[in-house]
Formats: C-alpha cells, structure tokens, sequence
C-alpha cells in the first residue's frame, strides 16, 4: 500500500481540481470530456523518471483511477442538479439556493452505490468481448508509450504530443473568434428559423472518432441524420399547429426539444435490449486465462463492495426520510432508486467500454431514470412543485452512480489491458469520487450565487432537458406521445439492424444509433469525421496504429485541458466573452482547422 501511496495522492489532489473547474465548462457546453487522458499526461509529465521504472505502468494507472473519479461526479451533479432551479423560473417562481449539504450527502450515497455495483460487476462486463473499450485502449498505449525505453517507443512527438499542442490551439482559436466553430454544409429558412447542417471544428469529438471503428461511427452519423432529418421536417411546421403541439415545445425560440424526446425513447429500447444481453454474457473462469486472474475479486473485497451498496442506501435512505418521512413515498423511491441504479450502473458500464466515456449518453440513462422516478411519484400522488426538491437530489444520486460506473469501468479496463490486478485500483476509485463529491457541489453553489443555474451564462443544456420531462410528465401529467412511440419504433429497428448483422459476422450496436438520436447532431458528424480520416489513412489495415491512437487521445486531452485552462479562469473571475477578439470569422477557417486535425490523425494513421 505504502507505494501505492503517491500516485492516489497525486491523483486525488488532481481529481479536485479538474471536477471542480469543469463544472462551469459542463453547464455551458452539457457534454464532460473523459479526462483519463489528461491525467496520465498530467502524471507522466510530472513523473518522468519515476514511471520509466518497473512500477511505472501501475503509478499512472493508479493516478489515473484516481485523478478520473471526481469528474464522474461532476457529470452526475451538473445534469441533474440544476432541475429545481430551471423548472421554478420556467413556472415563474424564484428558484432557491442549491443545497449544497444535501447535494454532498447523495453524491457520497451515489458513488458508494455506483462504486459497489460496478466493482461486483467488473469480472463479467470486462471479460464481454463484445465490448471494444476505445478509449481504455487509448489510455493503454499512453502509458506503455510512457515506461518503454525511448528506443522502442513509438513516435510521441508526431503523434500525441503533437495532437496535444493541436487540439489546445484550435479549441482556443474557436474560442476567440480567430476560427469558425463550424463549417456549413447546408442551409435553408424553415418556419420555425433557420436550419443548418455543419460539420464542427472539434478536436473533442474528431479525437473520439479516431478511437472509434467506422461502422461505429457509421451507426452514430445515421442517428444523427435521422435526428436531423426530423428538425428539418419540424422546422417546416407552424408553431402552433396541432401537429406541431405533438413534436415541437418551444422554449426561448428552441424547437429540438421534440427529437430528445424520440431520441429518449430510441434510447430506452437499446437501454433494455442492452441490459438483457449483458445478462447473457458469460464471465471469464480464472482458470481460463491470465486475464481471467486479473478480473478475480476476493471474498473480502466482495463484502466490502456489499458494504458500500448497503452504505450508500442508507445514506440515501436516511435523507428521504428527514425531508418526507416515513411511508409509501419514502418507500416506492427508495426500492425504485435501489432497482434503477443496480440496473443503469451496469448500462453505464457497457456504454463506457462501448463507445468511450467521452461520448457516452450517461444523460440517457438518466432521461429514463428520471422518467421512472417521475412515474413512481406519480404511482404514490406525489406530483407537486415541492416534491421536485425531493425528486431532483434522488436524481442526482442515481446520476452520480451512472457516471460512477462510466468512469471506472474504462479505467479498470486500462488496468486490464495494463497487465494489473483489477481490484487494486478499486480504494483510489473510491476516493476519486469521495473527493468530487465534496468540491462539486461547492462550486455548484459558487456558479449558482454568481451566475444563476439555467441562465444565459450558465444554460445547463441536460438540466433543461430533464426539466422538460419533470414538467411535462410529473407536474403536467402530459406527455408528446407521437415522438415517443417513433423513438421506440426507432429503437426495435436498431435492434433488429443488431441481431441482424450478428448473425452474419458484423458488430452493429444498437445503442449506437440511439446515441445518434438523442445527443445534438453535431456530435455524430465530428465522430464521424475523425472515424474517416482514421480509415483513409490505415489503407484496409486491421489493426489500429499505436500513432493514430496516440494522437487521437492528443487531440481529446489537448481540447480538456484548454477547457481546464478556461474553467479555471472562470472561477477567478475572467469572463469568457474577453476571448472573442474576433467575432465574424470566414467560414471556410472552419474548414481550415478540419483539415489540421483530421490531417494529423490520418497522417499518424498511415503509420505501418
């Protein structure tokens, strides 16, 4: 333990700053970055000499395990958390203060929860060969590129180094104004306002789709076409109109809320589909192989993650009860949260192993736990404005166990792939997210007091997505059931595309395609640009270059520490509109910078 020691250290005092800025970046932007990446960076640049050494590989996976656990935090609170106060303004009431105390109690309760359920789990979701886990494979070749003689190693300078310095430039030249955000595609004056199909300028996403196989990619781009193609066909509507009363619900003159709600029902079909074929899966033997041994958990370790679920519970338990006291309430949201976190834990797993943590819609493992919740208040006749001061920190609970699983699910993957015993890194995990549900829901109430929760400044883009469903269903009892019964429709395809292709030998998943769906368009078409520039340049090779990985994992790492950078001036004070130097850039810049990008991906790709 005692050499173990540094790197939790190093990483937890890492984990609190990075959870704690990037509160402000994720509730402007709604999206985390996977930030694994950054802190082997962080560990590797800080640590030269002591990880080229024989222990080397498990200091920075240990930093790692460690540095990574507050961001799940930070996602888990910043998409649920501004509930109360967006769903009070839209109904015109003043919002209260965030309630930092009991904010800190549900995320210890839900990390404890999501910590005990994954770690119970690990063995069976890790061995699933199904699972590609882009990103742990990433963060493998980061830290075997670290200890390996520089003789041997491969070519950092062109490949992550390089990506680095790039995805920090061009985000900052975004930033300011210097670059377009986007490069336009097509255009045309709807009903509703103007409809755009552009292909981003993101380093994030470009880097995520150069983890990514193409049919993948593929897969994502479709659903957001498919999203698309519904914005441009709801677009046409007149606001109004009974069929735009079924599809469109227009706040501040924004009229895509109608496809999260078919991307939600996409969603829920893969959610189901998923868990029941996770069900089947059949765990590795510790006899089988030497990975095998590295997926065994000790008897003692069980009962400890046993004990943390039980911990959790009644943490949470213990808080339902001082603010609703004993009953049905209490009890019907006590087993409904117990049943969903047991169930959406194990989802965020697989949609971290599957697509990378960076793009997982833990938000759509939320969108039906809400749901769920909001149906079980309403089973109980529990459907006040008040009852969402109850509702929404559960929420946050259930969310930060979601985020919980996504995060240490790809780090116990690189701890796999590593060649270390997988429960060694399960204390540092813990402490990550012990630490994050401190510092997160401090700032949290920083940024509320100094900005306001759902403001301009701060649009918390999931917090309104969430109060939509609390409004429309819990407090309304209505509910647009024409987008909901074509997202499920959507979801039985994908499915079907999925079993289809598995008998002839393809991996289609379903979830990618409901992933398409339900997250902002411009997600699916970055992915897909860096998943293509990747192909051009591998030329029909099987195997991914240890370049093309490195410098993908460059580009995601350089974007997350720009934005760390930023949210760490936030906090000080600096207002972000100082950046905008340039305010009117040429659009073809957008293409510009997708050129650079892509191009230095595509050029570590073509690497033998």
């Amino acid at each position: 333990m005692k050499r173990d020691l540094p790197p939790i250290l190093f990483g937890l005092g890492l984990t609190a700053l990075l959870s704690g800025t990037f509160v402000i970046a994720g509730l402007k932007a709604g999206i985390t970055p996977g930030v694994s990446p950054l802190v082997i960076l962080s560990a590797w640049g800080l640590f030269a000499a002591r990880v080229s050494g024989s222990q080397g590989s498990r200091f920075l996976n240990l930093a790692q395990v460690a540095g990574s656990g507050g961001m799940a935090v930070t996602a888990g609170v910043i998409f649920t958390a501004p509930v109360i106060q967006i769903v009070y303004r839209q109904r015109g009431l003043d919002p209260p203060p965030v309630d930092i105390l009991s904010l800190i109690i549900l995320s210890l309760a839900g990390a404890l929860i999501g910590f005990g359920f994954v770690g119970l789990t690990t063995k069976k979701f890790l061995s699933d060969p199904s699972l590609p886990a882009p990103e742990a494979r990433a963060c493998t070749t980061m830290i075997s590129a670290a200890v390996t003689d520089a003789a041997q190693r491969p070519l950092v300078g062109r490949s992550l180094f390089a990506a680095l310095g790039l995805g920090s430039l061009t985000t900052l030249a975004t930033k300011v104004g210097l670059l377009a955000g986007g490069l336009p595609l097509f255009s045309q004056k709807r009903a509703s306002g103007d409809f755009t199909v552009a292909m981003p300028l993101d380093a994030l996403l470009i880097g995520i789709g150069g983890l990514l196989t193409l049919p993948t990619a593929l897969l994502i781009f479709g659903g957001a076409m498919i999203r698309m193609s519904g914005e441009y066909l709801l677009g046409g509507l007149t606001p109004g109109s009974a069929a735009a009363v079924n599809f469109v619900e227009v706040v501040g003159g924004n009229t895509e809320i109608s496809m999260r709600w078919l991307g939600g029902a996409t969603m829920l079909v893969a959610v189901c589909y998923s868990l029941v074929k996770f069900l089947g899966v059949k765990a590795l033997q510790a006899s089988d192989t030497q990975e095998g041994h590295l997926l065994e958990v000790d008897p003692q370790v069980r009962r400890g993650l046993t004990a943390a679920i039980v911990l959790g519970m009644s943490v949470l338990v213990g808080w339902l009860t001082s603010e609703a006291g004993v009953g049905s309430f209490m009890v019907t949201m006590a087993i409904t949260i117990l049943v969903m976190s047991m169930l959406m834990t194990t989802l965020g797993a697989i949609l971290s192993l599957q697509i990378g943590s960076s793009a997982s819609p833990v938000s759509g493992t939320i969108f039906v736990t809400t749901l769920v919740l909001c149906l079980a208040s309403l089973a109980v006749g529990h459907a006040s404005i008040a009852d969402v001061l109850i509702l929404t920190p559960l929420t946050v609970g259930a969310c930060v166990a979601v985020c919980a699983a996504n995060d240490s699910s790809q780090d116990y993957k690189t701890m796999q792939l590593s060649g270390l015993r997988v429960q060694d890194g399960f204390l540092a995990q813990l402490l990550g997210l012990c630490v994050g549900a401190v510092v997160v829901p401090t700032v949290l109430y920083v940024a509320d007091s100094s900005f306001g929760l759902g403001s301009e400044a701060l649009p918390a883009p999931q917090g309104k997505m969430f109060s939509t469903l609390v409004n429309g269903l819990l407090l309304e009892s209505r509910l647009p059931w024409s987008p909901i019964i074509a997202g499920l429709v959507l979801g039985l395809a994908s499915v079907g595309l999925e079993i289809g292709a598995r008998k002839r030998g393809l991996t289609l998943p379903a979830m990618a395609l409901a992933v398409g769906i339900y997250l902002p368009a411009a997600i699916g078409t970055g992915i897909l640009t860096g998943a293509l520039f990747r192909f051009l340049g591998e030329r029909g090779r099987a195997r991914q270059t240890n370049e093309s990985i490195l410098s993908a994992a460059g580009l995601i790492t350089g974007a997350a520490l720009l934005e760390l950078i930023l949210g760490i001036a936030i906090l000080t004070g600096f207002e972000e509109s100082r950046l905008e130097l340039f305010h009117t850039p040429a659009v073809w810049t957008a293409g510009v910078g997708i050129l650079a990008v892509g191009g230095l991906l595509w050029w570590n790709s073509r690497q033998p």
